[in-house]
């Protein structure tokens, strides 16, 4: 029989105390939590109420160590753990408040995996305090974030295709969390935002100051935050009427926590910010009497992103790990923190001396500005054929002609992050085509100057460190040397050598 299968015995503890137990623990550790699930019928709120505890009373456990926790910390744990699976197994626990947890658990039917990997997070935190980049704290909140909301799935019950959305739901509210309690992570010992942000901003958690570098710093993770609650919105509509009212309460609560900071010029640290009650019972009020309230989330600052007037927002395509076709997206709403992999192109324009165009981006492009990078890059358009695009691009960009590209690099791909924080996330075929004049009309919105530059200093340049180029260029530099001196003779790789998304965009000529 599968854990958690077992009927309970006779004598079950006082189910009734239990549950009221976790209603005060949630009331007064998790008042968003309490004010969301209020919407809820009550055996549902009695899970969430459930979950939740056996979250915080976990999380206590770690926190009370303070920024050392030694063995016993870890005994505590591994004996709060295993009495958590004991009481799962036997359907009951002499403690009223763990029945009620294991009650709730396999009434839900939640999966007892999602608990091996929310103790697995609660291990780390006993010997991990930073956290290199945001895919090292993704690793870390998928156990202690995102787990969660795969755990309010079955609670919630929502139609299909929520669970990528609920996962980016827990995963923002305890991006908040670590945002508004940097001070208090500090106390134990814990930094949760990624040290690769802090170096890039040359931001300082442990000076605990509030100068233009944390400031800067600040609005990128929040910007970060709020691209997950968006992507957490498109699952709301999903849910029943009270859960979506339980949902979009907690939701847009916990996303007035990130205004909050703004308000408080970033500081985290003097302290610990809070939405009062009265909103929180407010906003319930509203929800419960609002027959949309998608209506109130979309109002909400973190559900609209941020301007897209720099970009110019064709669709691009987006790609699975293997190079398949994954649908499309706007530009501007896929460029962010955690750019997932797209298609693009890369040229290098070559004219009869051998000379390369070298160009420098436009200083307020959104993506790498004022960069010295190769001719141009772009992405095509759905349905364009990738020699059409690069074409296409060097007319408008440039203001070239080029004779028919050729394909060199067909596997390329990189992922670059900018001062900002911005991400280029792209499998990225790399053409050479020969230019028809050497005479520029460039986009003053795209390219702020080019120059003629023969390839064998170019390149010498790049690989000796004299000339600081695009992180894609530099790469692609890397391997085009090894195709030959001259750019004009570089051998033309085969159209089947492209990843399968990219073979489709193909044409005669």
């Amino acid at each position: 029989m599968a854990r958690g299968d077992q009927a309970a015995p006779d004598g079950a503890a006082d189910l009734a105390a239990g549950y009221r137990q976790c209603a005060r623990i949630t009331r007064d550790h998790g008042t968003t939590y309490y004010w969301g699930a209020r919407m809820l019928r009550r055996r549902s709120r009695h899970h969430v109420y459930a979950v939740y505890t056996l979250a915080r009373l976990a999380d206590d456990i770690v926190d009370s160590a303070g920024p050392t926790p030694g063995p016993e910390t870890a005994a505590e744990l591994t004996a709060f753990e295993q009495k958590f699976w004991t009481a799962l197994d036997a359907g009951t626990d002499p403690d009223p408040v763990m029945a009620a947890i294991v009650t709730s658990v396999r009434e839900a039917r939640i999966d007892p995996e999602c608990f091996e990997r929310f103790f697995g997070a609660m291990r780390m935190d006993l010997t991990v305090g930073t956290y290199e980049t945001w895919a090292d704290l993704l690793g870390y909140m998928e156990g202690s974030a995102a787990v969660i909301g795969e755990m309010m799935l079955p609670v919630l019950q929502p139609g299909p295709g929520a669970r990528d959305a609920a996962r980016s739901l827990g995963l923002a509210f305890q991006l908040t969390n670590f945002l508004r309690d940097v001070g208090e992570d500090l106390d134990r010992g814990r930094v949760y935002v990624p040290q690769e942000d802090l170096r890039r901003f040359g931001a300082d958690p442990h000076a605990r100051e509030v100068d233009d570098a944390w400031r800067a710093l600040m609005a990128f993770e929040i910007e970060r935050n709020r691209r997950l609650y968006r992507e957490a919105d498109e699952g709301i509509p999903l849910l029943g009427g009270a859960a979506r009212r339980c949902v979009a309460t907690a939701r847009v609560l916990y996303a007035r926590i990130l205004e909050l900071i703004e308000e408080a010029d970033y500081d985290v640290f003097s302290d610990r910010l809070r939405v009062p009650t009265r909103d929180k019972a407010l906003l319930a009020g509203r929800m419960l009497a609002s027959p949309r309230p998608m209506t109130l989330v979309q109002r909400d600052r973190a559900a609209t992103p941020p301007s897209t007037a720099a970009w110019n927002d064709a669709p691009v395509v987006l790609l699975t790990d293997d190079g398949e076709s994954a649908g499309m997206a706007a530009k501007s709403a896929v460029h962010h923190d955690d750019t997932p992999l797209h298609l693009a192109f890369s040229c290098y324009v070559v004219d009869d001396d051998g000379r390369v165009l070298i160009t420098t981006r436009a200083a307020d492009k959104p993506s790498f500005p004022s960069v010295v990078t190769n001719s141009f890059c772009g992405h095509p358009l759905p349905g364009e054929p990738l020699v059409a695009a690069v074409r296409r691009r060097a007319e408008t960009e440039l203001g070239v002609r080029v004779e028919r590209p050729r394909l060199v690099l067909p596997h390329f791909r990189y992922r670059a992050t900018s001062s900002s924080g911005l991400v280029e996330h792209e499998l990225c075929p790399v053409y050479a085509a020969r230019a028809e004049s050497t005479d520029l009309h460039l986009d003053p919105s795209e390219v702020s100057t080019g120059e003629w530059v023969p390839w064998a200093q170019f390149s010498a340049d790049v690989l000796d460190g004299r000339r600081e180029v695009s992180p894609w260029c530099a790469e692609q530099v890397a391997q085009l040397v090894t195709l030959g001196a001259d750019p004009l003779s570089w051998p033309e790789a085969s159209d089947a050598d492209l990843p399968p998304a990219a073979r489709s965009l193909t044409e005669v000529t």
